[in-house]
């Protein structure tokens, strides 16, 4: 049964899936096209280039955050456009068809991972670095990958549920915003919406595997 699921909705996410694979495994080519052989060239040069890595991969976040969000509302895509008789008319119990629904979606989310793999391998191997430089393709991988499992959880468990429980969190999140307008009309200097995200995007928040710095060579 995990192989049908897997394939309905590879149906349904494989364009976004391929399009995303084919920019993760070129972002770590692009941190590398001014590269070449550096420990023969200056310090300026290295700088600059270093510099230039780096923006690249600044990239990097808001390419998981995507992918984690695509697979997990077309996770989903193929019971909606059904209105989920397919699925309750499966002998398996609800709870189980949700984990395959959602290891299925996970299998899929390791695709881009490995094609940003196997382009920033091709990025280390590319370039020759200084003493001092080093490659962690493992690392960045491994921290891309976590990212859009983060993210697909959040979206997956969103998409499953109930109308009533996405307007409240639609409520919640018009509320805040809300409250930004009061109080900026009445010259408050804060904000609810950026207090927000600090909390979700620094440790122990949710998204804080989304911040910091994300780069493929460092020292």
């Amino acid at each position: 049964m995990f192989r049908q699921i897997l394939s309905a909705q590879w149906l349904a996410s494989r364009l976004a899936v391929v399009l995303l694979g084919v920019l993760a495994f070129a972002a770590p080519l692009l941190s590398v096209f001014w590269g070449g052989d550096l420990p023969s060239a200056g310090s300026d040069h290295v700088a600059y280039w270093l510099q230039g890595s780096e923006r690249i991969a600044a990239l990097l976040p808001y390419l998981a955050l995507l992918i984690g969000v695509a697979a997990g509302f077309l996770a989903w895509s193929p019971d909606h456009a059904g209105r989920h008789v397919y699925a309750l008319s499966l002998p398996v119990s609800r709870p189980r068809f949700v984990a395959l629904r959602f290891a299925a979606g996970a299998a899929i989310v390791t695709a881009p991972a490995l094609a940003l793999f196997a382009g920033a391998i091709v990025a280390s191997l590319s370039v020759s670095l200084p003493e001092g430089l080093h490659a962690y393709p493992v690392q960045l991988t491994i921290r891309f990958l976590l990212a859009s499992l983060t993210i697909y959880a959040i979206i997956f468990a969103l998409s499953i549920a109930t109308k009533r429980a996405q307007l409240l969190t639609a409520g919640v999140l018009g509320g805040v915003v809300f409250a930004d307008v009061l109080l900026a009309a009445w010259g408050v200097q804060f904000s609810v919406t950026a207090e927000t995200l600090v909390l979700l995007t620094t440790w122990p928040g949710p998204l804080s595997i989304l911040a910091g710095v994300w780069t493929l060579f460092d020292v």
